[in-house]
């Protein structure tokens, strides 16, 4: 009876040995400005944990809990998980599960856009660990803490132990001297104030030991200083720009265009613009004249007159009588008719130094009383020749014997003779210009089309003009 109990107890204690479980730890290790950058509300974890301790993820509230991305970074496994968010996934439960070992249950009370970090440890590791596995885990936690050059002090330590897996720990000292160099290369570069470079070295850094705070901290101060730095660059460059200071100008948009600024699109922009006006300064592709043509002596032209697109112009013919008109001095019977023409278009080169130029046009020409074919004064009219005008549309049919006799015509007979009209036409235009170093000269065909035909004569079918001027 005594050697049964006795192998009944030892088969109890075999038991509860062979089903004892080993204990995970769970430290949350989150950063205050951690954040994860989702298109919806949602919120994410990060666990870490020895390659040697696979988890698997469970949650009271999801369906699932399967990370979306695992990555491995040294010897360490990372998990991603994102869960969504809001007052229906109050008091979420997350429990982390490992073969061999007890699971372990965290409350999760998550916000939109919230990155929580999680490290998972077996206290116990270090129990017996062995030589290797004992150096070894102290230098990973010397890379948690930040200190790379004590952790590749325990790498190269462990070299020596009987037990090491030289596979493992070699890349683990690649990792240290990795870490080590970025650093090296991230404070020299802030030093300078490169914070480009600086940035991209920090970021590095993290992306190989997301625990390192003098990094992160680092990192958020150059991303700051970098934006400001653009922000005043910009500013300066857009100062000289619109003060028409070229050269000063350009040399900060290419600074911000070197560094990548947020600008960066409209400083290219601004540069194209700058390089533009200087091509077409070196190239004299502004051109300005002075037109004459008949019965409009004062006319200007401008246009550009590009090597390398097409370009444009305006010109403009008037005569003195315009301003006649405008302070109403202009009457029936003046020999001189106030004229305006107005034409507009496109440059092309046909071959250096010769363009074509062209567009649409409009001819205005302003006259006094009715008009009619034949009748209309060629000269200027005195009082004696009232006679000769259409008097049938100035007030009756026996007007004509009773205008010979007067000194000065009656009101209704005045109001036909200041009567003022215009006669329009549609006037494109076609000619060339010969521009060479500093000169340019024009010459332009106009042809009208009368909008009245009765006033066609009176306008005119056609004009030429001559221009000259400079090219600057």
């Amino acid at each position: 009876m005594t050697k049964k109990h006795f192998i009944t107890a030892f088969l109890l204690i075999l038991g509860n040995m062979s089903f004892a479980q080993n204990i995970m730890e769970v430290t949350d290790i989150s950063q205050p400005n951690d954040v994860y950058s989702s298109a919806n509300d949602e919120a994410a974890i990060l666990v870490r944990c020895h390659e040697s301790i696979p988890l698997s993820f469970s949650s009271s509230m999801d369906k699932s809990a399967d990370p979306f991305r695992t990555e491995l970074q040294g010897s360490d496994s990372i998990y991603y998980i994102a869960f969504p968010t809001g007052n229906r996934y109050r008091g979420r439960e997350l429990t982390i599960n490992s073969p061999g070992y007890t699971p372990v249950t965290i409350s999760l009370e998550l916000q939109p856009k919230q990155l929580l970090s999680f490290k998972v440890t077996d206290p116990n590791a270090l129990v017996d660990a062995g030589c290797y596995r004992g150096h070894r885990n102290k230098g990973m936690d010397e890379i948690k803490n930040s200190n790379y050059d004590e952790a590749r002090n325990q790498f190269i330590v462990a070299r020596q132990c009987s037990d090491c897996d030289n596979e493992e720990n070699e890349l683990n000292i690649a990792l240290a001297d990795s870490l080590i160099m970025l650093r090296q290369k991230a404070d020299a570069a802030f030093t300078l104030l490169d914070y480009v470079s600086a940035s991209r070295y920090y970021s590095n850094i993290l992306a190989l030991n997301a625990y390192d705070s003098y990094a992160s901290n680092r990192n958020t101060i150059c991303v700051q200083n970098f934006s400001e730095e653009c922000a005043t660059t910009f500013s300066k460059a857009e100062y000289y720009y619109t003060e028409k200071e070229y050269d000063k100008a350009k040399e900060l948009y290419e600074r911000v265009i070197a560094k990548e600024c947020r600008n960066m699109t409209l400083a290219v922009e601004r540069l194209n613009t700058i390089n533009s006006l200087a091509r077409a300064k070196r190239d004299h592709s502004r051109v300005f004249t002075y037109e004459y043509r008949k019965d409009v002596p004062i006319g200007l032209s401008y246009g550009k007159y590009n090597m390398h697109k097409v370009g444009g112009f305006f010109q403009i013919d008037f005569n003195n009588t315009v301003f006649d008109a405008a302070r109403s001095d202009c009457k029936y019977g003046d020999e001189k008719f106030p004229e305006l023409n107005i034409s507009f278009g496109w440059t092309v080169k046909i071959a250096n130094p010769v363009w074509i130029h062209f567009g649409p046009g409009f001819t205005g020409k302003m006259y006094y009383g009715t008009y009619k074919d034949k009748k209309y004064p060629k000269t200027g009219y005195g009082a004696e020749d009232y006679p000769q005008l259409d008097m049938s549309k100035m007030g009756g049919e026996d007007v004509v014997k009773t205008a010979k006799s007067l000194q000065e015509p009656p009101e209704s007979y005045k109001d036909a003779w200041t009567k003022a009209n215009f006669a329009a036409a549609i006037s494109p235009v076609i000619g060339l210009t010969i521009k060479y170093s500093y000169f340019a000269i024009r010459a332009t065909y106009q042809y009208r089309w009368s909008i009245q035909k009765d006033l066609k004569d009176f306008v005119g079918n056609s004009r030429f003009s001559i221009g000259a001027g400079i090219a600057f």
